[in-house]
């Protein structure tokens, strides 16, 4: 995360530093987003084929998408590329598959090599996202179809990244594995949780699992917004530690808590250090792990490791407040982007109709689209509340950069640290950090 930051920070230093290069033509006219639906219109063409019409230029060029769905980059992914290059022949679509997404971004970002459509990583906020994305205003879409739109906004009022998905957060289950240790309901309450978990462990079934070699997947447990959602309903989210002095609180610590005494109770993964997120999907879709608290995206992937359709289940993470709803991936164009037109035209394509959502399994952020997803509506058939969170204040990235906090990685060290002295240490260490940088950024 260290990396990220200074990579991200060192490169809006030399934008800063250029900023005449490089802005001018940076905002697409219309005129680019039309060649989109170029030769798709056969009333006016009066043809069935893709040629461009007298007034319009026909699309072409490659474009490069990185994604970090490394699992379905040459199925479903492949499919989409293809279905759009079959409408606009002359284009290229090339889908990048990238595992470690944040670092290698970065690093790509940083050289001046970002891929053509990426997704917005940590350590962007709205007084930076100009100087990585080309603004997408006059995307030919209605944003108003879209959950999420303006959440990518910079400080110049501009649109620079759009959502693709909806999320919804809980505990996903193994319901094999829950009939195996006994147990008939979900937990509702934290007392009936730790029941659970004692349950699955005698019945040698692992309660949680965490892939925490991998880091990334512990986010749900210290993530500021969908803490502050779930546990107290607070919308406010991120924007609740912009105005105070701890960065982790009672809230914070409940959650971080929570996980570190499932490390002590011996109820996430035997070796935790060597827990990797391949061996953990193939472990609860088998049944050998039970749960894992993640997002609606998550469940697909269990029924895609051989777990039945009807064995996968999602709650809400007990005694909640609220279900967080979160956007997906942020998708936005690389300033440094040749061939804007395809690269606008295929997020388009990508976005209406949650083509690019509903090929990753995951849910749509275009409301025109009906969800049909069953492990989403077993999550909210129990009657708790849907709330997403305020758009954060560019404060609390800046904050938070400036102090190079890394939260996962932090929570990593913290549920380790056998010593409850020490790891409260490590809590007002990183309190006390914030505290004295907070002022430098919050008028």
């Amino acid at each position: 995360m260290k990396k990220i930051i200074a990579r991200l920070l060192v490169l809006t230093m030399i934008l800063t530093a250029l900023t005449g290069c490089g802005s001018k033509g940076n905002n697409q006219t219309s005129t680019d987003n039309k060649n989109a639906n170029s030769g798709t219109n056969t009333e006016n063409t009066g043809s069935t084929d893709t040629a461009a019409t007298p007034t319009e230029e026909a699309l072409s060029g490659k474009i490069v998408v990185a994604t970090n769905m490394t699992n379905l980059v040459d199925t479903t992914l492949a499919d989409l590329a293809k279905e759009f290059m079959d409408a606009h022949p002359g284009t290229t679509v090339e889908f990048e598959a990238i595992k470690d997404y944040e670092n290698v971004i970065s690093t790509r970002v940083a050289g001046g090599e970002a891929p053509d459509l990426f997704q917005v990583i940590d350590g962007m906020s709205q007084d930076t996202y100009a100087d990585y994305f080309k603004p997408i205003d006059d995307l030919d879409i209605n944003f108003d179809n879209f959950l999420f739109s303006k959440n990518t906004t910079g400080n110049d009022g501009k649109i620079y990244a759009i959502s693709d998905s909806v999320n919804y957060t809980g505990v996903v289950y193994n319901k094999a594995a829950f009939r195996q240790a006994g147990i008939t309901d979900v937990p509702k309450t934290m007392d009936e949780f730790w029941d659970v978990c004692a349950k699955l462990k005698a019945a040698g079934i692992t309660p949680m699992g965490t892939a925490f070699k991998d880091v990334w997947p512990i986010y749900p447990w210290v993530s500021w917004d969908m803490v502050q959602v779930t546990l107290n309903g607070n919308t406010q989210g991120k924007n609740v530690y912009v105005n105070q002095d701890e960065i982790f609180d009672k809230t914070m610590l409940e959650s971080m808590n929570t996980i570190r005494k499932m490390y002590q109770m011996n109820y996430l993964e035997k070796d935790i250090i060597s827990a990797n997120w391949d061996q953990f999907k193939l472990d609860i879709s088998q049944g050998k792990t039970a749960m894992f608290y993640a997002e609606t995206w998550f469940p697909a992937q269990v029924v895609e490791g051989g777990a039945k359709s009807e064995d996968v289940g999602m709650f809400p993470f007990p005694g909640a407040k609220a279900v967080f709803s979160v956007p997906g991936k942020s998708w936005g164009i690389s300033k440094d982007c040749k061939d804007t037109a395809v690269a606008e035209a295929f997020l388009k394509f990508m976005l209406e109709g949650g083509k690019y959502a509903l090929a990753c399994n995951t849910l749509p952020s275009d409301k025109t689209v009906q969800n049909t997803d069953p492990y989403a509506a077993e999550l909210l058939s129990y009657g708790v509340s849907v709330s997403e969170c305020e758009i954060p204040d560019a404060a609390f990235t800046n904050i938070k950069n400036e102090i190079e906090l890394d939260e996962q990685s932090f929570l990593m060290s913290y549920v380790l640290e056998s010593d409850d002295t020490k790891a409260q240490a490590m809590v007002d260490e990183w309190n006390k950090k914030w505290a004295e940088a907070r002022p430098n950024f919050v008028k």
